[in-house]
């Protein structure tokens, strides 16, 4: 970007500041927490103890990706309340979405050479669904975002303007969007099918890549390094969290697409079609289609998938929605012509149109998910902010799917979980525990029948129950 361009300074700071304003304003309430985000930050609270303690109950959990609690954990020296600590990772999560919004702007200034586009692009990132949602949650999907969509910038812009530092600053960034969530690996294949495309095979000679894929590793190396000391090997983390997914509950391509129409609509994958068959073989459609078609595909190759999991590529998806709208708006402009009008003079005015009218149905779908987002562990939530209230306790047992969030409230207790193991219920036999919290429709195991506990509240129709020890 020109930074001689007073203009473009001032639409890329109102691009900042709308984003994270309309994210503020829309910031999910206390009572949701997804399990995920409850773990990051109790790993982050660990960490803000001891840079290498990446465990949660004494656990490491280094198949998690790393730099989203590392970031949350610097906040932390100074929040130790929950809902505190809560409203840090939402925060975090909204700064990275709107300078991610940033980079949208300032990548389509450079592919479209057009500041209208680069505000429309924007726009399209900031309504986007999944991006507008995964905004203000307590997961890694914004700063994984940014830092994908900036090591795709630097990569670019460093080739046009022939400046070899910002493509080895890419791939550091790209190292740190790996560090942010592992999926981030698919970086490296974009980056490679996008210099192939453009260049064959001469990319290899120049020396500024050699440098870059040597940046990228170090970038690594830290965490690979405590892979090796914590985790039973370097690559371990990543191999881990490949056999956790895997694991999890397989998910169909077709199922997968009719979620990620409902949860975005179908007026953006429109778009983004239109927008691929309008890419040219040249450096600009090279691009978009790499990180396009090559992202999505690795997604797709995972077994478990959800929707959130594309949250990465909301900003080419902007990128290419802009082409989409040119591509009907130029398509229009000549079918009027050939009825003999002419649309010149009202074309801008027309394509403002144009563009509101297109952002109305996607900003909606994008309100919708961010509601039905704002549902998740809502009950559990308030179950385990009154029990931490009123039943302080120093070991709890909990139903499973509480297992993070308990840690999150209880924040010095010793969590279990409600599993049919002997030593489980031997502890539950000597009245080891001080709370249990029971979910529906887990096991009870030996709770009522030991005559350790007493019931002291039910919740939501004794769906959740609260046991204490007897004294």
């Amino acid at each position: 970007m020109d930074r001689r361009n007073p203009k473009r300074k001032v639409l890329l700071g109102i691009v900042f500041l709308f984003a994270l304003a309309i994210q503020l304003i829309t910031l999910p309430p206390w009572d949701t927490l997804s399990y995920d985000g409850a773990l990051y930050i109790d790993i982050a609270r660990n960490l803000a103890g001891n840079p290498t303690n990446f465990t949660y109950q004494g656990v490491y959990m280094m198949y998690r990706p790393p730099l989203y609690p590392y970031t949350l954990s610097l906040f932390y020296h100074f929040f130790h309340k929950p809902l505190s600590q809560l409203i840090v990772a939402r925060l975090v999560s909204a700064v990275f979405f709107a300078l991610t919004a940033m980079i949208v702007y300032m990548l389509a200034v450079e592919l479209f050479e057009s500041e209208a586009k680069g505000l429309i692009a924007s726009l399209f990132f900031i309504f986007n669904a999944l991006a507008f949602t995964m905004g203000t949650r307590e997961l890694v999907h914004s700063e994984f975002t940014f830092f994908y969509s900036l090591a795709v910038y630097l990569l670019y812009t460093g080739r046009k303007k022939d400046n070899p530092t910002r493509i080895c600053l890419a791939f550091v960034s790209a190292g740190l969007a790996i560090l942010t969530r592992y999926t981030g690996l698919s970086i490296i294949a974009v980056f490679v099918a996008y210099l192939w495309l453009t260049e064959y095979w001469n990319w290899v000679k120049m020396r500024e890549y050699w440098v870059g894929f040597a940046l990228l590793l170090l970038t690594l190396s830290p965490w690979l390094y405590l892979g090796h000391l914590h985790y039973g090997g370097a690559l371990k983390p990543f191999e881990v969290a490949n056999r956790a997914v895997t694991a999890d509950r397989p998910v169909s391509v077709s199922t997968f697409l009719k979620w990620l129409f409902k949860d975005i609509g179908r007026i953006l994958p429109a778009l983004v079609v239109l927008g691929l068959v309008r890419q040219k073989q040249n450096e600009k459609g090279w691009l978009l289609l790499s990180w396009a078609i090559i992202g999505f595909a690795m997604i797709m190759t995972v077994t478990h998938k959800e929707t959130r999991f594309v949250t990465f590529l909301a900003p080419v998806m902007a990128l290419l929605a802009v082409e989409g709208v040119f591509l009907i708006a130029d398509g229009i402009e000549k079918a009027i012509e050939l009825l003999g009008k002419s649309v010149k003079p009202w074309k801008k005015i027309l394509t403002v149109v144009f563009v509101i009218l297109l952002l109305i149905p996607v900003g909606g779908s994008a309100f919708h998910l961010k509601e039905r987002w704002n549902i998740t562990g809502k009950y559990d939530s308030r179950v385990l902010k009154y029990a931490s209230e009123h039943y302080p306790a120093n070991r709890l047992l909990v139903s499973p799917y509480l297992y993070t969030m308990a840690g999150f409230y209880y924040s010095t207790a010793r969590v279990e979980m409600i599993i049919p193991k002997k030593d489980v219920e031997e502890k539950i036999n000597r009245g080891y525990y001080d709370v249990i919290i029971h979910k529906d429709p887990n096991t009870y195991l030996n709770i009522i029948t030991s005559g350790k506990y007493k019931l002291v509240k039910e919740f939501y129709n004794g769906r959740f129950k609260i046991f204490i020890r007897i004294a």
